[in-house]
């Protein structure tokens, strides 16, 4: 299988035949050749001249490691020949245009602009024409040379003619050769155009939802009587989306609905999506409101034994509530006291909808695993939301019994590390990395900055902690108001720590004041958590001590940690 540049493929079909039709000769190639080729697609550059701007366009660059170049022009208008010209003509255009003229100034502009950028070298790359829905009949043009048009007659033989012509080439020689790694530099970094973060976050963000709607999809086919279903699923696998529709469903219907889970922010932002605002809450919020409305005296939130409390009066009201609901979703499964799940599953009827949401990988607090004996389980492996570099990193990092699977149509970007001195105040570096994160083109509202200690001790947190970064004011977690919302300082960057921002993402997750004497299952459990917050690009800011722990494990399972 051919390597592809960019990597990040949308392999949903598309809706304009052109790029319908592109996707499908792409697809082709990196399926049909073989892993020592590299496709380049979306191949653009622009080059300013005196009288303006010339613009030119190559569909597809094959390349071989020796820097062997084809370009492939792929054309669906209807073309015919005149005057020994080819001429195509386009829907949004008045006037056809003579294609071999086209091509020829996109080789000669892309030639151009290589000598420009590295004196002395010359690029030597051959063409092909595509016409995958034309048939060329009669006399070929004087000026194509048939053995470099594919037409549809030949259309089955596009890999072995590509093939053939690559591997035909001599390899660039001479003082003016390019070398193979300047040419495969210029086409990835220089040529094709450099991903649009924005664009690219936006494209990660709607496909793994899309991808993750398979756990919902299949979740709700299952035919169980009664209906309980226990998930665990790795982060990334479409929990969040199977639990809003558990509750869509029975919003649809009229039926008495229920979410719980452990963590507030998770709560607050499954409140954004519900279609019943009142239905979501996290369980010591649904064990007040149960004292409230019963009478109870509430416990006084200053005291150590509060949220303890909170679960007691719980119990001891659930009996009131028996059958009260007819969906019952409990999320992040895990989080959940083995002492509070009789009175939970209490509050479904017996023809209720119970769903269990978990990710052991994700425990972040020392409690027994629940015991659902009995209850079928379905196991979703697959991390969507992830991209593929970042899961093989922590995949090389073992931070999970199992290694992840990774679903995620988007490569990524590798993580980026930095350390600072042992007791050093991380948050420097941390602007740094901030800003390195800006001049790439992340949003600040697309990126997020996570500690990994608790809001209590993080220096993020400290009454005496700066209020902005990197020139980015700092929105920081500030308490509920009145009616229970979640409050936040007023800024531009979001900063939180890793144990609240479980169950929510960002495309940039910095993660800071890394810091530990060993690397137990803990530790890994934190990272997990913390990594699998990013769809695209994450940075981990780390002491010198946690960072060389960190490095040997890496080196002992071969990943090379730059």
């Amino acid at each position: 299988m051919a390597r592809l540049v960019p990597s990040e493929l949308d392999l949903a079909p598309a809706a304009d035949a052109g790029r319908e039709a592109e996707r499908k000769t792409l697809l082709r190639l990196r399926d049909g050749l073989s892993d020592a080729f590299t496709v380049y697609h979306g191949t653009h550059w622009a080059r300013g001249l005196a009288g303006g701007s010339v613009y030119g366009e190559i569909d597809f660059i094959v390349a071989d490691r020796e820097g062997r170049l084809l370009a492939i022009e792929q054309k669906l208008a209807t073309v015919w020949v005149r005057n020994g010209e080819l001429f195509a003509r386009y829907r949004d255009q008045a006037d056809p245009g003579r294609v071999i003229s086209q091509l020829s100034r996109n080789l000669n502009g892309l030639r151009g602009e290589y000598a420009r950028r590295h004196p002395g070298q010359r690029l030597t790359l051959d063409h092909l024409l595509y016409l995958p829905q034309a048939r060329l009949a009669g006399a070929t043009p004087s000026g194509i040379d048939p053995s470099r048009v594919i037409d549809a007659d030949r259309d089955a033989q596009l890999i072995d003619i590509v093939t053939a012509l690559i591997e035909a080439a001599s390899p660039p020689s001479g003082p003016e050769a390019p070398k193979a790694l300047d040419v495969h530099d210029f086409l990835a970094q220089q040529v094709c155009a450099e991903p649009s973060i924005g664009v690219l976050g936006r494209s990660a963000r709607e496909l793994s939802t899309r991808l993750s709607d398979g756990l919902a999809t299949w979740a709700q086919r299952l035919s169980l009587s009664p209906w309980r279903l226990r998930v665990q699923g790795t982060a990334g696998s479409g929990k969040t989306q199977l639990a809003l529709a558990e509750l869509r469903e029975a919003h649809r219907w009229g039926s008495r609905a229920l979410y719980l889970c452990f963590n507030r922010p998770l709560a607050d932002a499954m409140r954004q999506a519900a279609p019943a605002a009142e239905t979501v809450f996290t369980f010591h919020e649904f064990a007040r409101v149960v004292m409230t409305q019963a009478g109870m005296a509430l416990p006084d939130f200053a005291e150590p034994r509060a949220f303890e409390s909170l679960a007691e009066g719980f119990i001891a009201l659930s009996s009131r509530l028996t059958g009260l609901f007819d969906t019952l979703v409990i999320d992040e499964g895990q989080d959940f006291e083995p002492a509070w799940v009789a009175a939970l599953l209490g509050l479904a009827g017996p023809d209720a909808r119970v769903l269990w949401l978990e990710d052991p990988d994700q425990t972040l607090y020392r409690r027994a695993a629940v015991d659902l004996s009995g209850w079928p389980v379905l196991r979703s492996p697959v991390n969507y939301r992830s991209p593929r570099r970042l899961v093989e990193f922590m995949n090389a990092l073992g931070l999970t019994p199992a290694p992840l699977q990774a679903g995620s149509a988007v490569d990524g970007f590798d993580p980026r590390w930095l350390e600072h001195d042992d007791g050093a105040d991380p948050l420097a570096v941390t602007a740094d990395a901030l800003g390195e994160l800006r001049v790439q083109g992340y949003l600040p509202a697309h990126t997020v900055v996570l500690s990994y200690r608790g809001l209590a001790s993080s220096r993020l947190f400290r009454a005496d902690a700066p209020a902005a970064l990197a020139g980015l004011r700092l929105r920081k977690p500030d308490g509920h108001d009145d009616q229970g919302q979640a409050r936040f300082t007023d800024g531009d960057l979001l900063v939180d720590s890793l144990f609240r921002f479980k169950g929510q993402a960002a495309d940039a997750v910095v993660i800071t004041e890394i810091d530990f004497e060993i690397l137990d299952e803990t530790v890994c459990r934190r990272l997990f958590v913390a990594l699998t917050r990013a769809r695209l690009h994450a940075v981990l800011i780390t002491s010198a001590r946690a960072g060389a722990l960190l490095r040997e494990r890496l080196a002992q399972r071969g990943w090379d940690a730059g």
